[in-house]
């Protein structure tokens, strides 16, 4: 009886020693299997690091972009308010002027209301279609009718969807055009952001012609 008590401290102070061991002898194990452990987690801190570089430079760089395109729809608002007359030969040195332009900065921009996502093929289509076009329909653009966009579509590959989609376009570009001088007649300041023009249009609308922003498509 004496023996077996014995037997069973001893069983337990055994286990108690492995329980005690276990910790030391998974992390020898781990140590033994992954040699390159330590050198694995220098290399992922000088990662992170890089990382880090990464994230400022493209941070700052954003943050000078985003000075840039401030800048440029500033001189462009204050351009367009000092234009006398805004045909589609103004709206052809505009589309020229920013084709190279990114979506914030690009003549989408200015226009209240309408997506600022612009796209590069699509000025390109516009300028193709304006290229096309006689000198009378782009100095009075109210001479398009049908059968002037049949042709216009026939010499410049393009459909008169797509011309309509041009016109509009133009229109609610003019219909900021007008927007901007009556402010500027009126002794008003030129908005120098979307966000202001886009308050500001809200607040005062004097000028705007909203009949301009018709989205319907035009028949041909």
């Amino acid at each position: 009886m004496m023996a077996s008590a014995m037997r069973a401290n001893v069983m337990r102070a055994a286990a108690r020693q492995l329980r005690s061991q276990a910790p030391r002898t998974v992390a020898a194990v781990r140590a033994a299997s992954f040699p390159q452990s330590s050198a694995a987690q220098t290399q992922l801190r000088s990662m992170s690091v890089f990382s880090n570089i990464k994230k400022t430079v493209s941070g700052k760089l954003e943050e000078r972009n985003q000075l840039k395109q401030g800048e440029a729809y500033k001189q462009q608002m204050i351009e367009l308010s000092q234009k006398e007359k805004f045909d589609l030969n103004g709206f052809y040195d505009h589309l020229k002027k920013n084709a190279d332009a990114s979506g914030a900065t690009g003549w989408r921009s200015m226009i209240p209301g309408v997506s600022t996502m612009t796209a590069v093929q699509q000025m390109k289509v516009f300028m193709t279609i304006l290229e096309s076009m006689e000198p009378e329909y782009r100095e009075s653009p109210r001479l398009i009718n049908g059968k002037a966009k049949r042709k216009i579509s026939e010499k410049a590959g393009h459909s008169p969807e797509e011309i309509n989609n041009m016109l509009r376009n133009y229109e609610q570009l003019s219909a900021l055009h007008i927007w901007l001088k009556k402010r500027v007649e009126r002794g008003l300041r030129v908005p120098e952001t979307l966000d202001e023009t886009t308050e500001l249009v809200r607040q005062d609308p004097t000028g705007f012609p909203a009949k301009k922003f018709r989205m319907k498509q035009r028949r041909y």
